[in-house]
């Protein structure tokens, strides 16, 4: 899976993605396999940092079918199919942590002696004042989204002409001011090489939108806005290896001190534990390499984990250890919704983007669809029209 500087392909078409997160790794993936593409055709990840190194590696990873709007319905009903298929394909409970798990709302109080008895095994009893089912194990599921995305990785590089570019997209070069046809590629070294393409897909996450300003023209990458907030969460690995479940947690928690917080919490198989929360406006970084969590955020988290069960309690000899503590950047488009399709002003662009916390949920289904604009010129598997850019 090692990135590199690719001599650029003589003959055929050449599609460009820039972004090798979960979205644009899930694009590559599904435009390889698509009945449609020439044999001929080339197909590039363009990636400034390291594949999976944002929010696709620093996420929880919670899949459910059914929790979706109209806009995104669809789409997240495909993408929910498709993650069970390639976890069956391939092995994902081995290979990436697939597993169907039970998502419960809870409300605790850590003030109080509640009498109702706890609805997973590892929360103190007098602590869970109600819980509800948000999802079972028919309509939620979980992947480690870091694990997931480059094992994708290395199935798209299996197949022949493609390629993983390490360096930043920098400039385009449009045919009759329009249409694609090469790529300026600036690597860590400063150094820059052009090579065609013929087709250009944006997907880096929060970074959409400063990819499309750079490349595109003005009317066109206005069409392209997406950003970034910043989310933070923490990964505890219980000592106790068996005692964490197959569940999801969604808190509504009163603290010690009477304050109130809501948390996440995400049970892997592993024995960790991914809690997340504690978002803020923090401005968006020049790449995934430059953030950073707040030691704020990060000590409030613990706090919480700590008061939510004692084996998320990193103090205790018997509680967790720390795996992780980051900070990602969520995307986020001006519409509200993920932006896939065609970009309105120039040809053979699009724009896969602004996923904000759905991102791995949804980012197979993404990837087929998107993989059946460019090739077909229409989306077949889900309806995405509300969705263009």
């Amino acid at each position: 899976m090692s990135a590199t500087t690719v001599t650029p392909p003589t003959t055929g078409p050449h599609i460009c993605i820039v972004g090798g997160g979960i979205i644009g790794v899930c694009t590559a993936y599904y435009l390889s396999l698509h009945p449609s593409l020439p044999s001929n055709a080339s197909i590039s990840i363009i990636e400034a940092t390291a594949v999976a190194s944002g929010a696709s590696g620093k996420a929880g990873g919670l899949l459910a079918e059914d929790w979706h709007g109209g806009a995104t319905a669809g789409l997240a009903k495909l993408s929910y199919r498709l993650h069970a298929e390639l976890a069956q394909e391939f092995g994902g409970e081995k290979e990436w942590g697939f597993r169907k798990v039970d998502t419960l709302s809870i409300t605790t109080d850590a003030t109080g002696n509640s009498k109702k008895a706890s609805p997973v095994d590892w929360l103190p009893r007098g602590t869970v004042l109600a819980s509800r089912v948000l999802g079972t194990t028919a309509t939620t599921s979980q992947v480690h989204p870091e694990l997931f995305t480059k094992y994708l990785l290395e199935k798209f590089l299996e197949k022949p002409r493609t390629s993983l570019i390490h360096g930043s997209a920098t400039g385009l070069a449009l045919s009759d001011a329009t249409t694609p046809e090469s790529l300026t590629i600036t690597t860590p070294s400063g150094a820059s090489q052009s090579v065609p393409c013929t087709t250009l897909i944006l997907a880096a996450g929060p970074w959409t939108g400063r990819v499309a300003e750079k490349l595109l023209p003005a009317k066109a990458a206005a069409k392209c806005k997406v950003d970034g907030q910043r989310a933070h969460s923490i990964v505890l690995e219980s000592k106790e290896a068996s005692s964490l479940s197959a569940h999801a947690l969604f808190t509504d928690m009163t603290l010690q001190d009477g304050s109130s917080a809501e948390p996440e919490v995400y049970c892997r198989p592993d024995g960790t534990a991914y809690i997340c929360g504690q978002s803020d406006n923090e401005p968006l970084p020049a790449t995934t390499a430059d953030v950073t969590p707040s030691p704020a955020a990060i000590t409030t988290l613990h706090a919480q984990a700590r008061t939510l069960s004692p084996h998320l309690d990193v103090s205790s000899s018997t509680g967790a250890t720390v795996r992780a503590e980051q900070a990602c950047f969520l995307p986020l488009s001006h519409r509200g919704t993920p932006l896939i399709g065609a970009v309105p002003g120039v040809k053979d662009v699009y724009v896969a983007s602004g996923h904000s916390c759905w991102g791995i949920c949804n980012a197979p289904g993404t990837g087929k669809v998107l993989s059946e604009l460019v090739l077909e010129g229409k989306a077949k598997s889900a309806n995405v029209t509300a969705l263009a850019p």
